[in-house]
C-alpha cells in the first residue's frame, strides 16, 4: 500500500524531529548542526519542508535556498555554510541544500515521489526558480538515481566535497 504524506513548512518547533532525520541519514562528519538549520528556516522558511506519515510523524525534509549564481568556490557547497551568504530572495536558482528520510521509509519509492512532491511545494510559492542545482556525495547511488529520474544532469564534479569521496554537482533548468 502506497504510504500517504502531508507537505508543510518547518517551523523552530521542528528542529528536534529535523536533527532526528539529520542523525539517522548521515555520518556524523557531515551532518548539519541544529544552528545551521534554525538559521535556515529563519531566513528561507518557504524552502524548508517537512514530509509527515498519515500519524503525524516527521518522516523527511527537503531545504533549499534561492541563489542568484551558481558559485565557482565549492565552500560554498560546503556542509554548514551560513545561508545568508548566497540566499538572495529574488535568486533565480533555487539551490537544494539538503534531502533525507528516515530509514524506514526509504527503498519503496518514498524518496522519488517525495523529492518531486517537496519541489513543487517549494515552486508554487517561489515562482521565480527557473533552475535548480544540488550537490550529492558520488557514493549515493540511491539519491543519485532519484535525482537522474527528475532530470537532473552532473554539470561539476568537487573533488573533495565529501570526506573520502568526491561530490557531484547536479542541475536541472526548467524550459
Amino acid at each position: 500500500m502506497k504510504q500517504v504524506f502531508s507537505l508543510r513548512n518547518a517551523a523552530l518547533l521542528d528542529l528536534c524531529a529535523v536533527m532526528k532525520i539529520e542523525r539517522a541519514s548521515f555520518e556524523p562528519d557531515i551532518q548539519e548542526t541544529e544552528a545551521v538549520f534554525r538559521r535556515r528556516i529563519e531566513l528561507f522558511p518557504d524552502g524548508f519542508v517537512l514530509f509527515t506519515d498519515s500519524t503525524g510523524k516527521t518522516a523527511g525534509y527537503l531545504c533549499s535556498e534561492l541563489w542568484s549564481s551558481i558559485p565557482e568556490n565549492p565552500a560554498d557547497f560546503s556542509v554548514g555554510h551560513d545561508i545568508s551568504k548566497m540566499h538572495r530572495a529574488d535568486g533565480k536558482i533555487l539551490y537544494i541544500s539538503s534531502f533525507a528520510l528516515l530509514p524506514e521509509y526509504r527503498g519503496c519509492g518514498n524518496g522519488a515521489r517525495l523529492f518531486s512532491t517537496g519541489l513543487s511545494f517549494i515552486k508554487k510559492r517561489i515562482q521565480s526558480v527557473q533552475s535548480m542545482v544540488l550537490l550529492v556525495n558520488e557514493q549515493w547511488t540511491g539519491a543519485r538515481r532519484i535525482y537522474d529520474s527528475y532530470g537532473f544532469t552532473r554539470t561539476a564534479v568537487l573533488p573533495d566535497a565529501f570526506p573520502h569521496s568526491a561530490g557531484i554537482v547536479m542541475q536541472f533548468t526548467s524550459e
